[in-house]
Formats: C-alpha cells, sequence, structure tokens
C-alpha cells in the first residue's frame, strides 16, 4: 500500500513539470521573443493587427501560455518608417519590451504615401508585459 502511494505521488509531482511560460527569470535577464507575420497571429490577435492607427497604440494578448504584442507606430506620411525592437528583458516582476521608431534618411527615396508601422511580437509567458520606448 505505501508502495502505491509513493508511486502515486512521484506521478503527480512529475506531471507537474514547470513550463517555459512559467519559468522565473533574474532581474535584467533577457527574455526570447519572436517575431511574428500576420498569418502566425490567432485571429483576434489579427483584427488588432490589421487596425490601422492614426495614433501610437500597443496591444498585449494572452493566449494559451504565450503573450502577443502588438506595437503600432500610428500614421506617418511616407513610407520608410518601421519599429524595431531593440530588447526585451525581465524587470522588477515584469517583462519590458523595448522599441525604437526607425526614420527614413533625409536623403532616402521613399513612397509618397500614408503608411501606418507596426511589429507583432510572440513571447512564451504567462509574466505581465510592459511596452516602451527606448
Amino acid at each position: 500500500m505505501k508502495r502505491w502511494i509513493v508511486v502515486l505521488i512521484g506521478l503527480f509531482l512529475s506531471a507537474c513539470g514547470v513550463s517555459k511560460a512559467d519559468e522565473r527569470y533574474e532581474e535584467g535577464e533577457d527574455v526570447v521573443y519572436h517575431a511574428v507575420t500576420e498569418e502566425q497571429l490567432p485571429q483576434h490577435v489579427k483584427a488588432l493587427y490589421d487596425r490601422q492607427h492614426k495614433q501610437f497604440k500597443t496591444y498585449t494578448v494572452q493566449q494559451d501560455g504565450v503573450m502577443y504584442v502588438v506595437i503600432h507606430l500610428g500614421e506617418r506620411r511616407t513610407g520608410g518608417y518601421d519599429v524595431v525592437i531593440t530588447n526585451v528583458t525581465y524587470e522588477k516582476g515584469k517583462i519590458v519590451v523595448y522599441y525604437e521608431e526607425r526614420k527614413p534618411a533625409p536623403d532616402a527615396i521613399v513612397t509618397q504615401a500614408l503608411t501606418y508601422p507596426k511589429i507583432a511580437i510572440k513571447i512564451e509567458t504567462t509574466i505581465p508585459v510592459e511596452v516602451k520606448k527606448k
């Protein structure tokens, strides 16, 4: 009987392993993320990604242990603008996504049309995420 209890406890504990999403990070540690295309986004996140915002806007959406982060820079008068993720780190109990806006060079030949620069990334975590401009 005692042997069965030990076996059951062992099975229970082995089933309770820690997933990557629940992993604890060290302060200042870089967090792995992946840029995703529109086609790789879940349907409800894709709807947020497709919007063309005239103002800066960010979204964070949690689904199945994955945090999706969408950053819209807002409307730009020409092409040549881009959003770049510069760093993703663990700070003070949350994950911080740092981004910067890349502007076209003054002498660059760019599209003369309104553009809406944006990016989407995914992070395998359930930890809260904050977005900051670098």
